[in-house]
Protein backbone atom coordinates (compact mmCIF):
# COMPACT_ATOMS: atom_id res chain seq x y z
CA UNK A 1 0.00 0.00 0.00
CA UNK A 2 1.52 3.42 -0.92
CA UNK A 3 1.98 5.98 1.79
CA UNK A 4 -0.62 8.45 0.47
CA UNK A 5 -3.25 5.95 0.49
CA UNK A 6 -2.02 4.43 4.19
CA UNK A 7 -2.44 8.37 4.79
CA UNK A 8 -5.85 8.93 3.50
CA UNK A 9 -6.91 6.19 4.39
CA UNK A 10 -5.85 7.10 8.69
CA UNK A 11 -7.38 9.99 8.03
CA UNK A 12 -11.10 9.31 6.81
CA UNK A 13 -10.67 6.60 9.85
CA UNK A 14 -9.57 9.48 12.43
CA UNK A 15 -11.69 12.36 10.83
CA UNK A 16 -14.73 10.46 9.58
CA UNK A 17 -15.67 8.14 11.43
CA UNK A 18 -17.04 10.74 14.66
CA UNK A 19 -18.83 12.85 11.53
CA UNK A 20 -20.64 9.33 11.55
CA UNK A 21 -21.58 8.71 15.07
CA UNK A 22 -22.71 11.90 15.30
CA UNK A 23 -24.84 11.70 12.55
CA UNK A 24 -26.41 8.43 13.88
CA UNK A 25 -27.59 10.40 17.64
CA UNK A 26 -29.55 12.73 15.63
CA UNK A 27 -32.91 12.18 16.32
CA UNK A 28 -36.01 11.21 13.58
CA UNK A 29 -38.50 13.74 13.11
CA UNK A 30 -41.41 11.48 13.22
CA UNK A 31 -43.51 13.30 10.36
CA UNK A 32 -40.36 13.46 8.31
CA UNK A 33 -40.38 9.37 8.85
CA UNK A 34 -44.31 9.19 8.19
CA UNK A 35 -44.22 11.09 4.76
CA UNK A 36 -41.50 8.63 3.37
CA UNK A 37 -43.91 5.76 5.11
CA UNK A 38 -46.94 7.00 3.34
CA UNK A 39 -46.30 6.25 -0.45
CA UNK A 40 -49.57 6.79 -1.72
CA UNK A 41 -50.15 10.62 -0.05
CA UNK A 42 -53.25 9.43 1.64
CA UNK A 43 -51.97 10.80 4.99
CA UNK A 44 -52.43 7.50 7.06
CA UNK A 45 -50.08 4.62 6.62
CA UNK A 46 -51.08 0.90 5.92
CA UNK A 47 -49.48 -1.89 7.66
CA UNK A 48 -47.58 -2.25 4.52
CA UNK A 49 -46.25 1.08 4.36
CA UNK A 50 -45.47 0.75 8.02
CA UNK A 51 -43.32 -2.24 7.44
CA UNK A 52 -41.29 -0.05 4.58
CA UNK A 53 -37.66 -0.20 5.84
CA UNK A 54 -38.14 -2.15 8.88
CA UNK A 55 -35.67 -4.90 9.72
CA UNK A 56 -35.14 -8.12 11.81
CA UNK A 57 -36.66 -7.98 15.04
CA UNK A 58 -38.66 -4.60 14.22
CA UNK A 59 -40.16 -6.32 11.21
CA UNK A 60 -41.24 -9.45 13.03
CA UNK A 61 -43.07 -7.67 15.60
CA UNK A 62 -44.67 -4.98 13.04
CA UNK A 63 -47.84 -6.37 13.05
CA UNK A 64 -48.19 -6.71 16.71
CA UNK A 65 -46.65 -3.02 17.16
CA UNK A 66 -49.06 -1.72 14.38
CA UNK A 67 -52.25 -3.28 15.78
CA UNK A 68 -51.56 -1.31 19.25
CA UNK A 69 -50.62 1.72 17.76
CA UNK A 70 -53.97 1.40 15.58
CA UNK A 71 -55.51 3.18 18.33
CA UNK A 72 -58.91 3.63 16.77
CA UNK A 73 -58.93 0.32 15.00
CA UNK A 74 -59.63 1.98 11.44
CA UNK A 75 -56.74 -0.15 9.77
CA UNK A 76 -54.37 2.42 9.44
CA UNK A 77 -51.95 4.58 10.86
CA UNK A 78 -52.84 8.43 11.28
CA UNK A 79 -49.56 10.71 11.86
CA UNK A 80 -50.78 11.43 15.37
CA UNK A 81 -51.26 7.60 16.27
CA UNK A 82 -47.74 6.92 14.28
CA UNK A 83 -46.38 9.49 16.79
CA UNK A 84 -47.46 8.37 19.64
CA UNK A 85 -46.53 4.63 19.24
CA UNK A 86 -42.42 5.84 18.14
CA UNK A 87 -40.36 4.75 21.00
CA UNK A 88 -39.32 7.39 23.88
CA UNK A 89 -35.92 9.01 23.32
CA UNK A 90 -33.48 8.02 25.88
Amino acid sequence: MSARLLTASLLVLVFGAPAVAEEEKKPRDPAKVFAKKDTNSDGALSLEEYKTGLKDKALENADKRFKRTDTDGDGKLSLEEFKAGMPAKK
